[in-house]
């Protein structure tokens, strides 16, 4: 990621793989994905657009692009990266009175130029969304339930994006682009976990 001549400028997000059990999640997880990639100095193609267009050619799913070699993109969007988003984790969680929301995801850049793997991370955010307690079993159960149901995953996979992309070095677009380098800003942990579980 720090070699001038592998840096991506733009990406092409392609939809979302969803392992989780919430059937929505891929299409919630859209609208979160550019303005954090964005706001770190990359050039994100138009989810929009780019998401009609896959759907044009009846790819609703990343499984689909799985395998396929990186150049397509460049060829097609004119991008010289692509972004697999895998959703790990969507769910929610009771145990007795307490429960919880689960956002996880994983995401692996590849360049379109080589079809090598610049940069992957893995974050996971969990939220407690059990009441305060009452004293009153059946009281807690219900705001507990009532307060978990009405829990919107959108903002807590913003969260998650967040996370992910302060492990990415900054883009061209942002002004510390390059002074980033020193830092080790991409934790290799986090990386090899990511590919180990390609």
């Amino acid at each position: 990621m720090y070699d001038s001549s592998l840096k991506p400028v733009s990406m092409v997000v392609v939809p979302a793989i969803n392992n989780s059990t919430a059937a929505d999640a891929t299409n919630l997880i859209v609208s979160t994905l550019t303005v954090p990639f964005a706001d770190h100095g990359y050039y994100v193609l138009p989810m929009s657009i780019v998401d009609d267009i896959f759907k044009n050619e009846g790819i609703t799913d990343g499984s689909q692009l799985v395998g396929m070699d990186a150049s397509v993109f460049r060829d097609n969007f004119g991008a010289d990266s692509v972004l697999y988003v895998t959703i790990e984790e969507w769910d929610t969680n009771y145990i007795v009175i307490a429960a919880n929301v689960t956002v996880a995801m994983k995401y692996v850049l590849v360049s379109t130029k080589t079809n090598e793997v610049l940069w992957s991370y893995q974050a996971k955010q969990v939220v407690d969304t059990a009441g305060d307690s009452s004293g009153n079993l059946i009281v807690d159960l219900i705001k507990t339930a009532v307060q978990t149901a009405m829990t919107d995953y959108v903002p807590i996979a913003y969260r998650v994006n967040n996370m992910a992309v302060t492990s990415l070095p900054y883009g061209v677009y942002h002004p510390q682009n390059g002074q980033d380098a020193e830092a080790a800003v991409v934790s290799k942990a986090a990386r090899e976990g990511a590919l180990a579980q390609e």
